[in-house]
Protein backbone atom coordinates (compact mmCIF):
# COMPACT_ATOMS: atom_id res chain seq x y z
CA UNK A 1 0.00 0.00 0.00
CA UNK A 2 1.23 3.75 -0.68
CA UNK A 3 0.50 6.69 0.92
CA UNK A 4 -1.83 7.68 -1.38
CA UNK A 5 -4.05 4.60 -0.48
CA UNK A 6 -4.26 5.62 3.06
CA UNK A 7 -7.21 7.64 4.07
CA UNK A 8 -6.98 10.47 5.70
CA UNK A 9 -3.73 11.92 7.84
CA UNK A 10 -2.76 14.25 4.73
CA UNK A 11 -0.73 16.59 6.31
CA UNK A 12 1.63 13.80 7.56
CA UNK A 13 1.55 11.71 5.08
CA UNK A 14 2.64 14.75 2.46
CA UNK A 15 5.87 15.05 4.88
CA UNK A 16 6.95 11.38 4.76
CA UNK A 17 6.85 11.61 1.28
CA UNK A 18 9.02 14.85 1.59
CA UNK A 19 11.48 13.28 3.51
CA UNK A 20 12.02 10.01 1.69
CA UNK A 21 12.20 12.00 -1.50
CA UNK A 22 15.01 14.56 0.24
CA UNK A 23 16.38 11.37 2.08
CA UNK A 24 15.77 13.88 5.01
CA UNK A 25 14.44 11.44 7.46
CA UNK A 26 14.41 11.95 11.32
CA UNK A 27 16.18 8.69 12.83
CA UNK A 28 13.66 8.90 14.96
CA UNK A 29 9.58 9.10 14.75
CA UNK A 30 6.75 8.87 17.26
CA UNK A 31 3.57 7.76 15.80
CA UNK A 32 0.77 8.59 18.05
CA UNK A 33 -3.03 8.52 18.04
CA UNK A 34 -6.09 6.79 18.72
CA UNK A 35 -5.91 2.92 17.90
CA UNK A 36 -7.32 1.93 14.37
CA UNK A 37 -7.22 4.87 12.30
CA UNK A 38 -3.36 4.02 10.18
CA UNK A 39 -0.91 4.40 12.44
CA UNK A 40 1.04 0.91 11.79
CA UNK A 41 -0.39 1.06 8.52
CA UNK A 42 1.40 4.53 7.46
CA UNK A 43 4.79 2.84 9.09
CA UNK A 44 4.72 0.00 7.07
CA UNK A 45 4.01 1.69 3.86
CA UNK A 46 7.30 4.15 5.16
CA UNK A 47 9.03 1.01 5.39
CA UNK A 48 8.41 -0.53 2.27
CA UNK A 49 8.91 2.84 0.49
CA UNK A 50 12.31 2.57 2.00
CA UNK A 51 13.02 -1.00 1.58
CA UNK A 52 11.79 -1.19 -1.89
CA UNK A 53 13.91 -2.60 -5.00
CA UNK A 54 12.37 0.04 -6.97
CA UNK A 55 14.63 2.81 -4.83
CA UNK A 56 11.97 5.60 -6.06
CA UNK A 57 11.09 6.60 -2.79
CA UNK A 58 8.00 4.62 -3.28
CA UNK A 59 6.91 1.72 -3.42
CA UNK A 60 5.84 -0.82 -5.97
CA UNK A 61 3.97 -3.76 -3.67
CA UNK A 62 5.01 -6.29 -6.19
CA UNK A 63 9.15 -6.61 -5.74
CA UNK A 64 10.00 -9.13 -3.04
CA UNK A 65 11.41 -6.56 -0.81
CA UNK A 66 7.59 -5.50 -0.89
CA UNK A 67 6.13 -8.49 0.04
CA UNK A 68 9.15 -9.45 2.35
CA UNK A 69 8.05 -6.49 4.12
CA UNK A 70 4.23 -7.28 4.61
CA UNK A 71 5.01 -10.82 5.34
CA UNK A 72 7.47 -9.28 8.13
CA UNK A 73 10.33 -11.48 6.82
CA UNK A 74 12.16 -8.98 5.37
CA UNK A 75 16.29 -9.18 6.83
CA UNK A 76 16.19 -5.12 7.35
CA UNK A 77 12.77 -4.98 8.75
CA UNK A 78 12.42 -5.71 12.60
CA UNK A 79 9.08 -5.39 14.35
CA UNK A 80 8.97 -5.05 17.77
CA UNK A 81 5.67 -5.87 19.79
CA UNK A 82 4.29 -6.67 23.37
CA UNK A 83 4.09 -10.15 24.88
CA UNK A 84 1.82 -11.41 27.72
CA UNK A 85 1.49 -7.37 27.51
CA UNK A 86 4.75 -6.02 27.75
CA UNK A 87 7.77 -5.04 26.16
CA UNK A 88 10.78 -6.33 28.13
CA UNK A 89 14.49 -5.40 27.99
CA UNK A 90 15.65 -8.39 26.55
CA UNK A 91 13.30 -7.23 23.09
CA UNK A 92 15.05 -4.13 22.90
CA UNK A 93 18.62 -5.51 23.78
CA UNK A 94 17.85 -8.12 20.38
CA UNK A 95 16.72 -5.43 18.58
CA UNK A 96 19.82 -3.11 19.03
CA UNK A 97 21.88 -6.46 18.14
CA UNK A 98 20.07 -6.52 14.99
CA UNK A 99 20.78 -2.97 14.13
CA UNK A 100 24.45 -2.59 14.93
CA UNK A 101 24.90 -5.35 12.27
CA UNK A 102 25.04 -4.18 8.20
CA UNK A 103 21.70 -3.85 6.27
CA UNK A 104 21.13 -7.01 3.78
CA UNK A 105 20.23 -4.52 1.06
CA UNK A 106 22.89 -1.53 1.74
CA UNK A 107 20.15 0.58 2.24
CA UNK A 108 18.02 1.28 5.40
CA UNK A 109 17.45 -0.45 7.98
CA UNK A 110 13.79 -0.15 9.74
CA UNK A 111 12.48 -0.65 12.89
CA UNK A 112 8.60 -0.74 14.42
CA UNK A 113 7.73 -0.77 17.83
CA UNK A 114 4.23 -1.30 18.29
CA UNK A 115 2.40 -0.47 21.67
CA UNK A 116 5.36 1.25 22.38
CA UNK A 117 3.90 2.54 25.84
CA UNK A 118 4.25 -1.12 26.67
CA UNK A 119 7.75 -0.51 27.25
CA UNK A 120 8.39 -1.19 31.03
CA UNK A 121 11.38 1.14 32.29
CA UNK A 122 14.48 -0.91 31.80
CA UNK A 123 13.15 -1.58 28.08
CA UNK A 124 12.78 2.36 27.71
CA UNK A 125 16.17 3.25 29.30
CA UNK A 126 18.18 0.40 26.93
CA UNK A 127 16.36 2.25 23.99
CA UNK A 128 17.24 5.61 25.34
CA UNK A 129 20.91 4.93 24.10
CA UNK A 130 20.36 3.89 20.44
CA UNK A 131 18.46 7.28 20.27
CA UNK A 132 20.74 8.99 21.69
CA UNK A 133 23.62 7.22 19.31
CA UNK A 134 21.49 6.41 16.21
CA UNK A 135 23.27 4.22 13.50
CA UNK A 136 23.52 5.41 9.97
CA UNK A 137 20.61 4.63 7.53
CA UNK A 138 18.09 3.61 10.64
CA UNK A 139 15.03 4.51 11.05
CA UNK A 140 13.06 3.77 14.07
CA UNK A 141 9.10 4.09 14.63
CA UNK A 142 7.46 4.10 17.77
CA UNK A 143 3.77 3.03 17.62
CA UNK A 144 1.69 4.20 20.85
CA UNK A 145 -1.83 5.02 21.61
CA UNK A 146 -0.50 7.05 24.33
CA UNK A 147 2.53 8.94 24.04
CA UNK A 148 2.30 10.03 27.54
CA UNK A 149 3.29 6.92 29.22
CA UNK A 150 6.63 6.93 27.04
CA UNK A 151 9.82 8.62 29.00
CA UNK A 152 9.58 12.21 28.16
CA UNK A 153 13.59 12.11 27.22
CA UNK A 154 12.63 9.21 24.91
CA UNK A 155 9.97 11.78 23.11
CA UNK A 156 12.79 14.33 23.07
CA UNK A 157 14.71 12.35 20.66
CA UNK A 158 12.13 11.68 18.07
CA UNK A 159 10.07 13.32 15.63
CA UNK A 160 6.40 13.24 16.77
CA UNK A 161 3.80 13.16 14.31
CA UNK A 162 0.09 12.76 15.88
CA UNK A 163 -2.62 11.23 13.92
CA UNK A 164 -6.18 12.28 14.29
CA UNK A 165 -9.37 10.14 14.34
CA UNK A 166 -10.48 9.79 10.76
CA UNK A 167 -13.50 11.72 9.65
CA UNK A 168 -17.04 9.77 9.95
CA UNK A 169 -17.29 10.01 6.24
CA UNK A 170 -13.52 8.65 5.58
CA UNK A 171 -14.33 5.99 8.89
CA UNK A 172 -17.22 5.12 7.28
CA UNK A 173 -16.34 4.26 3.81
CA UNK A 174 -13.33 1.70 5.21
CA UNK A 175 -16.09 0.31 7.33
CA UNK A 176 -18.61 -0.62 4.92
CA UNK A 177 -15.91 -1.95 2.08
CA UNK A 178 -14.13 -3.92 5.08
CA UNK A 179 -16.89 -5.13 6.93
CA UNK A 180 -19.52 -5.44 4.14
CA UNK A 181 -22.05 -3.69 6.72
CA UNK A 182 -25.24 -0.91 5.36
CA UNK A 183 -24.63 2.68 5.21
CA UNK A 184 -26.24 3.90 8.43
CA UNK A 185 -24.50 0.70 10.20
CA UNK A 186 -21.26 1.53 9.20
CA UNK A 187 -21.42 5.47 10.14
CA UNK A 188 -23.03 4.37 13.28
CA UNK A 189 -20.19 2.23 13.98
CA UNK A 190 -17.42 4.90 13.01
CA UNK A 191 -19.18 7.49 15.85
CA UNK A 192 -19.07 4.65 18.10
CA UNK A 193 -15.37 4.26 17.65
CA UNK A 194 -14.59 7.69 17.17
CA UNK A 195 -13.64 7.27 13.74
CA UNK A 196 -11.30 4.16 14.39
CA UNK A 197 -12.26 1.31 11.66
CA UNK A 198 -9.81 -0.53 12.94
CA UNK A 199 -11.43 -0.98 16.52
CA UNK A 200 -14.52 -1.10 14.33
CA UNK A 201 -13.61 -4.45 12.68
CA UNK A 202 -12.89 -5.85 16.03
CA UNK A 203 -16.80 -5.46 17.20
CA UNK A 204 -19.78 -7.06 16.58
CA UNK A 205 -22.43 -4.40 15.22
CA UNK A 206 -25.20 -6.71 16.52
CA UNK A 207 -24.47 -7.44 19.76
CA UNK A 208 -23.89 -3.65 20.03
CA UNK A 209 -26.92 -2.82 18.88
CA UNK A 210 -28.64 -5.52 21.00
CA UNK A 211 -27.39 -4.38 24.27
CA UNK A 212 -28.20 -0.87 22.74
CA UNK A 213 -32.12 -2.05 22.78
CA UNK A 214 -31.60 -3.90 25.69
CA UNK A 215 -31.12 -0.34 27.32
CA UNK A 216 -33.68 1.94 24.88
CA UNK A 217 -37.04 1.86 27.41
CA UNK A 218 -34.17 2.33 30.98
CA UNK A 219 -33.22 6.01 29.31
CA UNK A 220 -37.26 6.51 29.29
CA UNK A 221 -37.36 4.52 32.95
CA UNK A 222 -34.99 7.21 34.70
CA UNK A 223 -36.76 10.48 33.31
CA UNK A 224 -39.91 8.63 35.18
CA UNK A 225 -37.90 8.47 38.46
CA UNK A 226 -38.87 4.20 38.01
CA UNK A 227 -34.79 3.64 37.69
CA UNK A 228 -34.48 0.09 36.81
CA UNK A 229 -31.88 -2.35 35.76
CA UNK A 230 -29.79 -0.50 33.51
CA UNK A 231 -27.43 -3.34 33.26
CA UNK A 232 -29.98 -5.19 31.54
CA UNK A 233 -27.82 -8.85 32.70
CA UNK A 234 -24.78 -7.81 31.19
CA UNK A 235 -22.40 -7.47 34.62
CA UNK A 236 -19.61 -10.00 32.63
CA UNK A 237 -19.54 -7.36 29.82
CA UNK A 238 -18.17 -4.87 32.59
CA UNK A 239 -14.86 -6.37 33.39
CA UNK A 240 -13.13 -4.60 30.77
CA UNK A 241 -12.40 -0.80 30.60
CA UNK A 242 -12.90 -0.61 26.68
CA UNK A 243 -15.93 -2.31 26.83
CA UNK A 244 -17.55 0.27 29.61
CA UNK A 245 -15.95 2.55 27.23
CA UNK A 246 -18.42 1.23 24.19
CA UNK A 247 -21.19 1.48 26.41
CA UNK A 248 -20.94 4.96 27.81
CA UNK A 249 -20.07 5.69 24.03
CA UNK A 250 -23.82 3.65 23.24
CA UNK A 251 -25.25 6.03 26.10
CA UNK A 252 -23.48 9.51 24.70
CA UNK A 253 -24.89 8.62 21.14
CA UNK A 254 -28.14 7.77 21.85
CA UNK A 255 -28.60 11.01 24.18
CA UNK A 256 -27.06 13.03 21.12
CA UNK A 257 -29.65 11.47 18.79
CA UNK A 258 -32.59 12.62 21.27
CA UNK A 259 -30.95 16.21 21.11
CA UNK A 260 -30.78 16.79 17.69
CA UNK A 261 -34.48 15.65 17.88
CA UNK A 262 -35.68 18.09 20.19
CA UNK A 263 -33.59 20.67 18.10
CA UNK A 264 -34.50 20.33 14.80
CA UNK A 265 -37.74 18.21 15.17
CA UNK A 266 -36.48 15.46 12.83
CA UNK A 267 -34.09 12.76 12.21
CA UNK A 268 -32.50 13.47 9.57
CA UNK A 269 -29.32 13.44 11.61
CA UNK A 270 -29.49 10.90 13.90
CA UNK A 271 -27.59 8.31 13.87
CA UNK A 272 -29.32 5.41 15.40
CA UNK A 273 -31.52 5.38 12.53
CA UNK A 274 -33.25 2.25 12.98
CA UNK A 275 -34.76 3.27 16.38
CA UNK A 276 -36.13 6.69 14.84
CA UNK A 277 -39.52 5.62 16.50
CA UNK A 278 -38.03 5.70 19.53
CA UNK A 279 -36.37 8.84 19.73
CA UNK A 280 -39.55 10.72 18.87
CA UNK A 281 -41.38 9.23 21.75
CA UNK A 282 -38.76 9.70 24.27
CA UNK A 283 -37.25 13.41 23.25
CA UNK A 284 -40.79 14.07 23.52
CA UNK A 285 -41.03 13.41 27.71
CA UNK A 286 -37.68 14.77 28.09
CA UNK A 287 -36.55 18.47 28.42
CA UNK A 288 -33.28 19.73 26.42
CA UNK A 289 -31.51 20.64 29.79
CA UNK A 290 -32.33 17.32 31.37
CA UNK A 291 -30.88 15.98 27.95
CA UNK A 292 -27.77 18.32 28.00
CA UNK A 293 -27.21 17.24 31.38
CA UNK A 294 -27.25 14.01 30.69
CA UNK A 295 -24.67 14.02 27.56
CA UNK A 296 -22.68 15.75 29.98
CA UNK A 297 -22.31 13.20 32.08
CA UNK A 298 -21.27 10.74 29.39
CA UNK A 299 -18.47 13.01 28.97
CA UNK A 300 -17.41 13.65 32.21
CA UNK A 301 -17.59 9.78 32.84
CA UNK A 302 -15.95 9.15 29.53
CA UNK A 303 -13.21 11.40 30.41
CA UNK A 304 -12.30 9.29 33.55
CA UNK A 305 -11.58 6.23 32.41
CA UNK A 306 -8.35 7.88 30.94
CA UNK A 307 -7.02 8.03 33.91
CA UNK A 308 -7.30 4.24 34.39
CA UNK A 309 -10.98 4.86 36.96
CA UNK A 310 -12.22 1.74 38.02
CA UNK A 311 -14.96 0.60 34.95
CA UNK A 312 -17.40 -0.87 37.03
CA UNK A 313 -17.61 1.74 39.26
CA UNK A 314 -17.44 4.42 36.33
CA UNK A 315 -20.15 2.83 34.97
CA UNK A 316 -22.32 2.36 38.32
CA UNK A 317 -21.57 6.07 39.04
CA UNK A 318 -22.35 7.64 35.76
CA UNK A 319 -26.15 5.46 36.39
CA UNK A 320 -26.84 7.07 39.50
CA UNK A 321 -26.23 10.54 37.94
CA UNK A 322 -28.70 9.85 34.91
CA UNK A 323 -31.04 8.54 37.79
CA UNK A 324 -33.96 11.17 39.62
CA UNK A 325 -34.14 9.10 42.02
CA UNK A 326 -30.58 9.15 43.12
CA UNK A 327 -28.66 11.51 45.27
CA UNK A 328 -26.47 12.17 42.70
CA UNK A 329 -28.80 12.94 40.11
CA UNK A 330 -27.53 15.82 37.19
CA UNK A 331 -29.85 18.71 37.16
Amino acid sequence: MNFDQIRGHRKILELLTRVVQTKRLAHAYVFSGPEGIGKRLTAVALAKNLLCSSGGGRNCGTCSACIQVDRGSHPDFMMVEPEKGVITIDSIRNLKRELSRKSFSGGYKVCLIDDADKMNLQAENALLKTLEEPTPDTVIILITGKPYHLLPTVLSRCQHLKFQPLTLFDASELIMTGAGMERDDALLMASLTGGSPGKAFTLNVGQLKELRDSWVNQVGFFSKGEGGDFFGGEEKFLSDKEDVDLKINLLRLWYRDLILYKIYGNVDWVLNKDKAEEIVLQSSTLTLERLLNALLGTEKYSTTLEYNANPQLTLEALLMTLNPKSEFFLE
